[in-house]
Order: structure tokens, then C-alpha cells, then sequence
């Protein structure tokens, strides 16, 4: 995938995975991505071309009023937040000063896993996903496509078997532009605003760094006992998961 609109949008499929046996998903079934709002002709193009008939957004209904989706025809578009509310600190409301403080950010990927509201969105997204009878491809998005879509992400692996270290490297694959991002608010905020400890803060929320899901992880483990134990009760069929999606051999 060397197409730069694919890298500004941090989309990627996901085929290029390998689980531990060496067999991987077909190509051009399942997709993550940052939200398509202002999205660019040749990524819009990509996603018809690749079929994709299904796009599940993870914003909150704030994030999703101020900065919809482009519209795309014949594409289902489905609205499943994973935070009911702008818990994230960071608001982008008016200039820098819609900027608050944001939370420790392994907090905020634990709380994901546990909140009640969180874990029923996770539960809806996956249920598409995981739909037999789901026509075309899929494509997952919060609004940088790291936080909401790499938890999401990480949770379809893991219900396909693929090795937690390859889960990390592909969730820290969204850090590079959302670096630059983030080093872009941070020296606005510490140089027009005059506060450094709050410019540090915002440069770690938009930074993808594994240490953040892995909290995620353990939390899980911690809550349910084993991965495959929450991943049920999120509805997801263990032995029912590896049947419904085509894979290819080495």
C-alpha cells in the first residue's frame, strides 16, 4: 500500500496480516481507516473499487455534526459510538481553547473495555463485522482511526487468532500521523496558550502508542479471565469466527 491519500486517511486493509500458521485474509474484505469527512477523490474512488458496502462509524453524534462523513452512494453507512460522550478531552471546539484536559490514555483504553455503553458498541460493530450475510466489503472508522477504530481493530484479530505482538505493530502504524498531528497542537498550545503541561498531555492523547492498547488487553483478561472469554461476551463465536471469512494460504 504505497498510495499517499491511503496514509493521510490511515487507511489500510488489514490482509496484510499474517496469523501464527502463516494463512492471512483475502484481500479487499476488511479495511480501518480515519473518518471520511473532507475525504479525498482517490480515497473515495479506493473505496468503491474495493467494493466496500459497508462503513461503521465509532463517533460520538458531536464529532459526527461537526465533521460528517461524505456521502457515498450505495454504501451503508451505520453509526455505533463507543463513547456516548466527548470523554476523550478533546473537543476541537473553538480553536485551541476547545482543547481540555485529556485522560491518561491507558485509563481511557481500559475504560473502553469495561464502560457498559462502550462495551455494547463494541458488541454492535463486531456483530456486523462477524455477519455472514453482510454483502461487500467493510471499513471501520472513529475520527483519527487509532483510538475507537484500533480497539475495534485489535478485537477482530484477536477473535481471528492473530499473535498480540502483530496487533500492537499494526495499531502503532496510525502513531505516524497522528505524531505529526499531535506535535502540530502541542507547540500551538504551548506557544499561544503559554501551557506546556497541557501541550505535553495532548501530544500523548494523539499519539498511538502500544502501551495504550495493551492496557486494553490486560483489562480484558483482568474483567473476563482470558481474551476468548470477553470476546464472548461480546457475542463473538469462537468456534464459529474462522468459518465465516475466506483465508488465504501462505
Amino acid at each position: 500500500m504505497g498510495e499517499k491519500f491511503l496514509r493521510k486517511a490511515n487507511c489500510r486493509d488489514l490482509s496484510y496480516l499474517r496469523r501464527p500458521d502463516g494463512t492471512k485474509l483475502r484481500e479487499g474484505l476488511f479495511f480501518r481507516s480515519a473518518s471520511l469527512f473532507k475525504a479525498k477523490p482517490q480515497f473515495l474512488a479506493y473505496i468503491k473499487e474495493h467494493d466496500i458496502q459497508t462503513i461503521i462509524d465509532l463517533r460520538t453524534d458531536v464529532e459526527i455534526e461537526k465533521k460528517p462523513d461524505v456521502a457515498i452512494e450505495g454504501v451503508r453507512y451505520l453509526h455505533i459510538p463507543i463513547l456516548k460522550a466527548e470523554t476523550i478531552g478533546i473537543t476541537h471546539g473553538k480553536g485551541l481553547n476547545g482543547f481540555t484536559k485529556p485522560p491518561h490514555m491507558p485509563e481511557l483504553y481500559a475504560s473502553l473495555v469495561s464502560a457498559p455503553e462502550s462495551k455494547e458498541g463494541l458488541k454492535q460493530a463486531l456483530s456486523v463485522i462477524f455477519d455472514p450475510e453482510r454483502k461487500g466489503a467493510i471499513l471501520w472508522h472513529c475520527t483519527a482511526g487509532k483510538d475507537r477504530a484500533g480497539l475495534l481493530t485489535a478485537l477482530f484479530l484477536l477473535a481471528l487468532g492473530y499473535q498480540e505482538e502483530d496487533i500492537y505493530a499494526d495499531y502503532e502504524l496510525s502513531d505516524a500521523p497522528s505524531k505529526k498531528k499531535g506535535r502540530l497542537y502541542a507547540n500551538l498550545i504551548r506557544f499561544l496558550m503559554w501551557k506546556p503541561r497541557l501541550a505535553k498531555a495532548v501530544y500523548l492523547a494523539m499519539r498511538a502508542k502500544r502501551e495504550y492498547l495493551k492496557s486494553a488487553i490486560a483489562e480484558m483478561k483482568r474483567q473476563a479471565g482470558s481474551i476468548q472469554a470477553y470476546l464472548e461476551s461480546l457475542g463473538v463465536a469462537w468456534d464459529q469466527v474462522a468459518s465465516l471469512f475466506p483465508i488465504a494460504g501462505v
